[in-house]
């Protein structure tokens, strides 16, 4: 999937009926758009989404909804940070690939390391990776709109 465009600007509830009707409901993404054009009580929110936008919005929910199906546009991967119960924190570092440690935070959240050098929020997939027991202490970050 490359040249994959990622979406923005979608609510988690349009971003989870859009996945579910890709999934098990609407065949086509043109079904889908004449779904929630007439109301389909299965598409409450992307019929929100689409009332409450004007008619440029509307167009690029439309291109966004056929990108998605057509496998040319995805949502951000869920992101997220890993803390332990003792205060620290996994990070990377942003100039040495392989470079994961873990980070300490004081009593007043004044970090002890130069947080402009370190990576903080980590896919599923990355944690894994480094070590699966880290997926106890990952905490979803929420994306940014």
């Amino acid at each position: 999937m490359d040249n994959v465009r990622i979406l923005k600007g979608w609510a988690k509830e349009e971003r989870k009926e859009l996945e579910e009707a890709k999934d098990n409901g609407f065949l086509s993404s043109m079904t889908l758009i004449n779904g929630i054009g007439e109301g389909d009580r299965d598409c409450n929110a992307l019929a929100e989404k689409y009332y409450r936008e004007d008619p440029n919005e509307n167009e690029q929910m439309a291109k966004d909804i056929v990108d998605f199906y057509c496998d040319r546009a995805k949502f951000p991967e869920q992101m997220y940070k890993v803390t332990l119960p003792d205060g620290n924190y996994l990070v990377k570092d942003k100039f040495e690939d392989n470079r994961w440690m873990f980070k300490y935070s004081d009593q007043d959240g004044y970090d002890i390391m130069n947080s402009t050098d370190c990576e903080d929020t980590f896919t599923k997939e990355q944690i894994e990776n480094i070590d699966p027991r880290y997926m106890a202490f990952a905490v979803p970050v929420e994306a940014d709109k």
